[in-house]
């Protein structure tokens, strides 16, 4: 019997590795000239495209992927919600688990995609430039398996994203040297284009192409810098099926939301009775709680359009094609990387792997959004109009419920008649009339001969009533085993602070501060000479400490209103807190209002964790206990922690290095809004971190 399964355990080891590929990747980090809002600028790109190429593979490849950095800035990239179980060097986070890529350097990343499926992305962990550089990893499911949901015909990365006129790294140091926030953004963007209601922008406004009667999967990623995303389609519901690569319960929804470094999977249905011609704008717009604080209230737009099956895109594959045609960014191909990778007996993968059949049942019919008793609710999130407004619609904020003061801090537009807060143009329908498109993320097709799209509403900015709907209605597909007895118990206040401004100084903050973040009132702080995984591994003093605080160092009304002045000001440190393999760890996230009660999106590197509750208010043990969910939690890599909110997470520390948890608005993180824990080791070698490889960056 040991023997039969010994040889059945060995079969499905082989199997296993037969069909897993390989995939080379040659990312050349560089400045490219990119045309947007009517002028050109050298923004850093990979292989010269914004948004970057698109990463294909299957649970269980591997990926291999050199990073050759011809910019004239340090650069790092990271996967992110890759696990990488044992491969914490090329996790990717500048000073973190590696030193930079120096200007001319280059460094080649390899990891094993274990047991994901679903939509993650990748992008740069070094200052702003994540702004430029980031596109879609994209993990399909093994041969032979298939996903929990309906064969959708069409698969669309949807990408959102910010766009500045002036360089984000110059518009990141302005910030460091004033001690103020960071400029706001002058637009969002889809797939790279801000949409119709710019100038300059409805000529590569991002089209997707479905057809009467098929299913179309939208893979939305929030790529944006500095804001949580509402997202809708109009004349369309939406059904969410995964959330950060793990698969939920159908979920259906007339909106999205997504804070930034989340992903969320929707199936789209293309009704039969649509005409060839029909057009209906995908618009997203910002959810900004904070009252008072500035934030960019433009709207992006792209174009689902209703058109004839075309045999360049063979439905029901994911085939290697001109992605300019397609309303997608471009897929990465291929390469052959020299010897210096180590060798395998693996096939290289030349092709993007076919979709798999499918076969299952979603819900089709609109949710009915319950009442909330959230206090700062504006109103209730609404269902997708049938008949939505034309084009010619604000598609900004409503007059009704727009912040009262959000000007942005500096713009510069090139037009001194251009309104940022209504971006209305006369020409949001012109495009080439040869039809071509010098972008790759949108079709050239001339949408003169076509009816204008129609809008979709969108909750408004500050809807929290929405917010907490969405939220809920995330769970995992069914029970789940939830990893315990718990093992660490942490709570870790999250928000902003500031600074006294020094003597004889101006500084940019209110009443003359500095703007600041921190977890527990520690603001983080890189090292600058070693990475901390570096220190950690090879016992390195004096880089860190390990006495990162387990709970806040004073307990007050963390929510409350007239927070004591006493308490804006944190410790800069670089303190992380160690945690021993297979550790179970329950963390409740605390929102402050010290300054600024607004949501962080808080990611975890090297592992998922299970949500077991979100809530307003200061979290209370004796109460908010009862509300767990211990049976369908779902998995997550990014929550939103609500503003003046708490959220409560629970993980097993299972894989050893350092790992760094941070909010993902870059404009907290930067001023220290981040921790990190490091795991020991394990027994074992399937429980112990690879050795450095040899190329790694030196500091």
């Amino acid at each position: 019997m040991n023997l039969l399964l010994s040889t059945l355990l060995g079969l499905s080891i082989l199997f296993t590795c037969i069909h897993a590929e390989v995939h080379y990747h040659e990312f050349v980090i560089e400045a490219t000239p990119v045309k947007r809002l009517c002028k050109t600028h050298m923004r850093i790109t990979v292989n010269g495209m914004y948004p970057g190429p698109t990463l294909e593979a299957r649970n269980g490849d591997t990926m291999i992927i050199k990073a050759i950095n011809h910019s004239p800035y340090n650069a790092t990239l990271h996967w992110h919600g890759i696990r990488q179980t044992r491969t914490a060097w090329a996790d990717g986070p500048e000073f973190v688990t590696q030193c930079p890529i120096r200007p001319g350097q280059s460094y080649t990343y390899r990891f094993t995609i274990e047991g994901q499926e679903g939509t993650l992305w990748w992008h740069a962990h070094s200052s702003w430039l994540r702004a430029t550089v980031h596109g879609a990893l994209i993990i399909y499911p093994k041969l032979g398996t298939s996903y929990p949901f309906p064969k959708p015909q069409r698969e669309l990365p949807v990408l959102l994203g910010e766009w500045w006129k002036r360089d984000p790294i110059s518009v990141l140091r302005q910030a460091q040297r004033t001690g103020a926030p960071p400029n706001i953004s002058d637009a969002f963007t889809i797939n790279g284009q801000p949409g119709d209601f710019f100038k300059c922008s409805s000529q590569e406004t991002t089209v997707f192409p479905v057809s009467p009667g098929e299913t179309a999967l939208l893979r939305v990623i929030n790529s944006a810098m500095n804001n949580e995303l509402f997202l809708s389609v109009a004349g369309h519901t939406m059904t969410v099926v995964a959330a950060d690569a793990a698969y939920t319960k159908p979920f259906t929804t007339p909106f999205l939301l997504l804070g930034p470094g989340q992903t969320t999977d929707v199936l789209i249905s293309a009704p039969v009775h649509y005409p060839i011609g029909s057009r209906f704008y995908i618009a997203a717009h910002a959810y900004s709680a904070a009252p008072g604080i500035p934030f960019d209230n433009t709207t992006t737009t792209a174009i689902i359009e209703y058109s004839h099956p075309t045999a360049a895109y063979p439905f029901g594959t994911n085939a290697n094609v001109d992605a300019s045609s397609f309303g997608a960014v471009a897929p990465a191909t291929d390469v052959n990387i020299e010897a210096s990778t180590t060798a395998t007996t693996a096939t290289t993968a030349t092709t993007s792997p076919p979709i798999p059949s499918i076969s299952a049942t979603i819900a089709t019919t609109s949710p009915q959004i319950p009442s909330t008793t959230a206090t700062t609710s504006v109103a209730n999130p609404p269902i997708p109009l049938t008949t939505a407004p034309t084009a010619t619609t604000n598609p900004s904020i409503p007059s009704s419920t727009a912040p009262a003061s959000s000007p942005p801090t500096e713009n510069n537009y090139d037009n001194p008649n251009e309104n940022p807060a209504s971006n209305i143009q006369s020409d949001k329908c012109a495009v080439p009339s040869n039809g071509n498109n010098n972008n790759n993320n949108g079709n050239g097709a001339n949408h003169n001969v076509l009816p204008p799209p129609l809008l979709p509403p969108l909750p408004a900015f500050n809807d929290t009533g929405a917010v907490a709907f969405f939220t809920a209605g995330i769970k995992s597909p069914g029970p789940v085993e939830l990893p315990g007895p718990v093992t660490e118990r942490l709570f870790f206040t999250v928000g902003l602070g500031l600074y006294f401004c020094p003597p004889s100084i101006s500084c940019g903050g209110p009443n003359n501060t500095i703007f600041a973040a921190s977890m527990n009132n520690i603001s983080f702080v890189l090292p600058q000479t070693f990475s901390l995984l570096q220190a950690h591994h090879f016992k390195i003093p004096a880089v860190f400490t390990t006495d990162f605080p387990p709970y806040p160092p004073i307990q007050f009304d963390y929510t409350g209103n007239n927070i004591s002045r006493s308490l804006q000001s944190p410790v800069k440190a670089t303190k992380l807190y160690p945690l021993k393999f297979g550790s179970v760890v329950e963390i409740v996230l605390q929102g402050t209002n010290i300054f600024a009660g607004e949501e962080h999106p808080m990611h975890l590197h090297g592992h998922e964790f299970y949500v077991l509750a979100t809530g307003t208010g200061n979290f209370d043990p004796r109460w908010d206990v009862s509300k767990f969910n211990l049976v369908d939690p779902p998995l997550r890599n990014t929550i939103g922690v609500p503003a003046r909110g708490w959220a409560v997470i629970r993980f097993v520390a299972n894989n050893p290095g350092v790992w760094l948890m941070h909010c993902h608005i870059d404009a907290h993180l930067g001023v220290g809004l981040a921790m990190a824990f490091t795991i020991e080791n394990g027994f074992g070698e399937l429980e112990t971190i690879e050795p450095p490889p040899a190329d790694l960056p030196i500091c």
